[in-house]
């Protein structure tokens, strides 16, 4: 199997509790569950191991969530990463939407450090999403504890996942660690930073100080990694992927980088892509092509 077809039916679980986390950090700290939905290709040949997806959601650390993340703007419309799991289930692999904590949750940020400078945070698109939520303005400190118990939340997914790997029929060195927007800057760092287990990754939209990138991903032994952004992008995001590109090749690590011309930061799954071969293929094809070919899925 290339798991390239849809050819399944999908069965859905929600609400799977794969560890527990502090919130209320700063005032009075509790814990509460962290919770994923799983989505598996129903009718799968007996004995067979799966890959598996990782996909964590966009909305700048404040909003959105493991159903639906799905945003509009300027006309365009992102897909939602539940939306990616279901498609990705009917070509068999197991997939996991997962929940992590928010800002306005004043998460614990843990004890590890993925983003090293929390004054280098990239401000534009959450003063943005704070107006739209009618919340304060937040220091810098306060974004990064967030984003850190975020990330942290993120590489918990991925280590329950593998350490599942038998419950769901997974073959735990094909799991791949993705998402859109935040949800990208989750599974970016929590691979590369916090060394949580991928074999490889999908940002669609992310961002990584470059400072950061060049400390954690230093040589071709990462995980490959599937770039996209818009040349309307987010102003961060526009600057970073171009930077990604560049370091990627320069280190010799496998990659796909796709810039899409006349995108925002919201696009969806059908979006064409160029296919190198003179066509075009839509995103969520090219993501399942590219994961083909690094995963070895077969001929």
């Amino acid at each position: 199997m290339r798991y390239i077809d849809k050819s399944f039916d999908v069965k859905i679980t929600r609400d799977l509790c794969f560890g527990r986390a502090g919130v209320h950090a700063t005032t009075d700290r509790r814990e509460r569950d962290l919770l994923l939905d799983v989505y598996e290709p129903v009718g799968r040949p007996a004995g067979t191991l799966s890959p598996a997806l990782v996909l964590a959601f966009g909305g700048a650390f404040h909003r959105g969530s493991k159903e639906d993340d799905g945003f509009e703007h300027g006309g365009s419309r992102s897909t939602a990463m539940a939306q990616y799991c279901h498609e990705f289930a009917r070509r068999g692999y197991v997939c996991f939407s997962i929940g992590y904590r928010l800002v306005p949750e004043d998460p614990d940020p843990g004890n590890t450090i993925a983003m090293s400078d929390p004054q280098a945070i990239p401000r534009s698109r959450v003063d943005q999403v704070r107006e739209m939520l009618g919340l304060p303005y937040a220091d810098n400190m306060t974004l990064w504890r967030g984003m850190e118990g975020a990330i942290d939340d993120g590489a918990t997914a991925l280590r329950w996942v593998c350490d599942n790997a038998g419950r769901f029929g997974i073959d735990p060195s094909r799991v791949v660690a993705g998402g859109w927007s935040a949800g990208a800057r989750v599974a970016m760092h929590a691979v590369f930073a916090e060394r949580a287990p991928a074999a490889a990754v999908i940002c669609l939209s992310g961002y990584m100080d470059p400072h950061d990138m060049a400390k954690n991903i230093p040589s071709a032994e990462a995980a490959p990694v599937f770039l996209t952004w818009g040349t309307k992008d987010l102003d961060y995001v526009l600057a970073q992927g171009p930077r990604f590109r560049e370091h990627f090749s320069a280190i010799g690590l496998k990659h796909a980088a796709h810039e899409i011309p006349g995108a925002n930061h919201f696009y969806p799954s059908t979006t064409p892509l160029q296919d190198g071969r003179g066509g075009t293929i839509s995103l969520e094809d090219a993501i399942a092509r590219f994961l083909a070919e690094q995963l070895k899925l077969g001929s």
